[in-house]
């Protein structure tokens, strides 16, 4: 696959994904819950508020001891994955378990997310206007030069630090190389972590962000490493899906993948 069809098979990808019912763009709420009883329905008066067609008052959710059960208003009809809820309160397994659990009202989605300790709600509704007005992604123009080899230099053991999150949350990463690569003659490098099919993922800013690019940075996955290298294509950084909504919780760049030049490749920010 040329360069050119690589490209263009990735950004109709990455637009069918954020455009898909349950994706970033559908996203409706983030509510970090209190230890004790939350209350959720369309009642703005709920400390949970779901979308307007919802119940007024459609149950609660309890927090205690780092643990989440939800126990629904006996005349609403919920789902939890692809079952009935009862009446009776129910635990639920959150999105780190690696096999959370979904409540939904009608196609409203709901889960319970972990971050570094911290428990919220996070509601999807694709009625949503972001997802109905959403107008498309917006690309620089191809470019060649921003597609670099880069040396990986494997860290002996993996570096395991804490990174911001969007929300002001820190949370752990590990990184286990950083990335070499000439642009223009000058060396750069980004600290990334592999993956298991060996590609490297990277959080990365650049000079253009908070003009033409999303300020708070991109995200890119390698091609997968041959040896000692591996390509970085800045042709498909993307942002970040805190660059869409204000209810994601995306992790922000590390001060050492901060780079004092314009990567102008890439997904832009809207209007730009």
């Amino acid at each position: 696959m040329s360069f050119l069809e690589h490209l263009s098979l990735f950004r109709a990808t990455r637009e069918s994904n954020l455009r898909r019912e349950y994706g970033w763009l559908s996203l409706a709420g983030l509510f970090w819950l209190k230890d004790g009883d939350n209350a959720f329905g369309s009642d703005p008066g709920n400390p949970i508020v779901l979308p307007e067609r919802a119940p007024a008052h459609a149950g609660v959710f309890t927090l205690v001891d780092g643990h989440v059960t939800v126990t629904k208003s006996p005349e609403v009809t919920m789902r939890i994955n692809n079952y009935e809820l009862g009446n009776a309160a129910t635990a639920l397994k959150v999105d780190t378990s690696g096999d959370p659990d979904y409540l939904f009202i009608e196609d409203i989605r709901m889960v319970v997310i972990e971050r570094a300790g911290n428990l919220a709600l996070r509601i999807w509704d694709p009625q949503s206007p972001v997802r109905g007005n959403f107008k498309g992604c917006v690309w620089y123009d191809p470019d060649a030069r921003f597609r670099v080899k880069a040396k990986i230099e494997s860290y002996p053991e993996p570096r395991q630090f804490m990174i911001d999150d969007i929300v002001g949350i820190q949370r752990p990463v590990t990184m286990h190389a950083a990335l070499a690569f000439t642009l223009d003659g000058n060396e750069y490098r980004l600290d990334a972590e592999r993956q298991d099919d060996n590609s490297y993922d990277i959080i990365f800013k650049d000079l253009t962000a908070g003009k033409t690019t999303y300020g708070a940075g991109r995200y890119l996955t390698t091609e997968i490493a041959e040896g000692d290298e591996v390509v970085i294509d800045f042709n498909i950084a993307y942002n970040p899906p805190c660059a869409f909504t204000e209810f994601a919780t995306c992790p922000l760049p590390p001060p050492q993948n901060i780079l004092p030049v314009a990567i102008e490749a890439g997904e832009k920010i809207l209007g730009k």
